[in-house]
C-alpha cells in the first residue's frame, strides 16, 4: 500500500513538472509589437504565396472580406480568451491584389469587440490548435496590415474573432487605392441593408 501511495505521488508530481515545463503558446513573431498596438504588420515571409485570383469580390485590394457561408454557426469555433470570456473565430482567408503595392491595410470599423488575427501559417495552426485559444485572442487586433509580395494576389491565413454572431464592417486602405468598406455576417447576424 505504501509503495502504491509512493509510486502515485511520483507520477503526479512528474505530470505537474511536464505539464510546467512545457513551453507556452505565444503570439506568433509577427503579430507582435508594443503593447497595446492595434496594428498587426506582417511580413512576405507570413504569407503562404502568390495566389491567382480566385474570382472572388476584391474590395480595396483584397480579396476574402466578402464571406460566403459565413452565416453558418457551424463555421464559428469557440474559444475562451484569458479574462475567461467566450469568443469564436471565423476562418478567413485574406489575399492582398499587387495593384495595392505596397500593402494593403484591413481595419475593423465595427463593432468594437470584433478582432483580426494573421500570421505565417504554421504559428496560426499552431495556435488554433491549442487547447483554450487563448494565445489566438492575445494575437489578435483591430488592424492588419498586409504587405504586396509578387505579381499576383499574395495570401494570408487567419481569422475574424469576434464575442457573439454581428455584422462586421471592415475598412480597406491601400497608399494608391481609394479606402473601401465592406461588411460581412459572422455567424447568424443581420447586416444593415441586407
Amino acid at each position: 500500500m505504501r509503495r502504491t501511495l509512493i509510486l502515485l505521488t511520483i507520477a503526479v508530481v512528474g505530470a505537474g513538472l511536464s505539464a510546467c515545463s512545457s513551453p507556452p503558446v505565444h503570439a506568433p513573431r509577427s503579430v507582435r509589437g508594443a503593447l497595446g498596438s492595434s496594428v498587426l504588420t506582417l511580413r512576405c515571409s507570413d504569407s503562404v504565396g502568390q495566389q491567382g485570383g480566385d474570382h472572388e469580390t476584391v474590395v480595396g485590394g483584397v480579396e476574402g472580406l466578402v464571406l460566403p457561408g459565413s452565416v453558418d454557426p457551424g463555421n464559428l469555433y469557440p474559444i475562451r480568451g484569458r479574462d475567461g470570456r467566450r469568443y469564436f473565430v471565423y476562418k478567413a482567408f485574406l489575399a492582398v491584389s499587387s495593384a495595392s503595392a505596397p500593402f494593403a491595410t484591413v481595419s475593423i470599423v465595427r463593432p468594437a469587440t470584433a478582432r483580426l488575427v494573421y500570421g505565417a501559417s504554421g504559428e496560426i495552426g499552431e495556435m488554433f490548435g491549442s487547447a483554450s485559444g487563448r494565445a489566438l485572442v492575445a494575437a489578435s487586433r483591430s488592424t492588419v496590415r498586409l504587405p504586396v509580395c509578387g505579381s499576383r494576389f499574395t495570401g494570408f491565413v487567419g481569422g475574424i474573432i469576434v464575442t457573439r454572431p454581428a455584422c462586421v464592417t471592415f475598412e480597406v486602405s491601400s497608399p494608391r487605392r481609394k479606402t473601401e468598406t465592406a461588411s460581412a455576417r459572422i455567424g447568424p447576424s443581420v447586416c444593415p441593408g441586407n
